[in-house]
């Protein structure tokens, strides 16, 4: 079965293949999750520690919405598919786990755990989206693209912006295809971002205080 799709501007549900239906949604929508890489554990002694903010993202990809891209740049989302929490916080959460999964010379936190921390991770998401390059019937290719910025916290020096991102196509338009679209693109985009604020820090160590 193809994707429904939900249009944002008119709130009209559409078919891939074109056929129009103005019923309203009576089925409960199915939560999807990215899959996330195996933390490595071990002493947190001697390792960095990296406070990873939520990220920032425009509004139309904010939220828990599936967001897909049609013509002319027209944003959409998927009918009876949500993920599991809003698009900032999956990105959160997996860069988070890419960090202490690959990265043995940090740990990662957040905000709201209150740890002392000499860097901080700032991201933006700027597309996160299902794009249908080659019309409605054929399946689409998940886009992430966003800016990252690493800031040492102890004499607030930005160390570094990078723009990340990956793309990867669905195997069909079906939405189980289109999610893992998704997580491999998302999977491939934390790994750069891990191994990005690695080099940072790496390049720019914790300042002594020699007083």
């Amino acid at each position: 079965m193809t994707v429904l799709k939900r249009l944002a501007a008119a709130g009209v549900a559409v078919f891939l293949a074109g056929c129009v239906s103005l019923l309203p949604e009576t089925t409960p929508s199915s939560i999807y999750r990215l899959s996330t890489p195996e933390p490595s554990g071990g002493s947190a002694m001697n390792r960095q520690v990296v406070r990873v903010d939520l990220p920032l993202a425009p509004r139309g990809i904010a939220s828990d919405e599936i967001a897909i891209s049609l013509q002319h740049g027209e944003l959409a989302f998927i009918d009876g598919a949500k993920w599991i929490s809003t698009t900032p916080r999956l990105v959160q959460d997996l860069v988070i786990s890419a960090i202490d999964a690959y990265e043995p010379d940090l740990i990662a936190s957040r905000p709201e755990d209150g740890v002392n921390a000499e860097y901080e991770l700032h991201t933006e998401v700027r597309s996160f989206e299902a794009v249908y390059r080659d019309g409605a019937d054929a399946p689409p290719t998940a886009i992430i693209q966003m800016r990252v910025r690493m800031v040492r916290l102890s004499d607030r020096s930005l160390l570094g912006v990078q723009a990340v991102g990956a793309q990867a196509r669905a195997r069909t338009n079906t939405v189980g295809d289109i999610v893992a679209a998704f997580d491999a693109a998302a999977q491939e985009t934390a790994g750069e971002i891990s191994s990005w604020a690695t080099q940072q820090v790496r390049a720019h160590p914790p300042v002594v205080d020699e007083d």
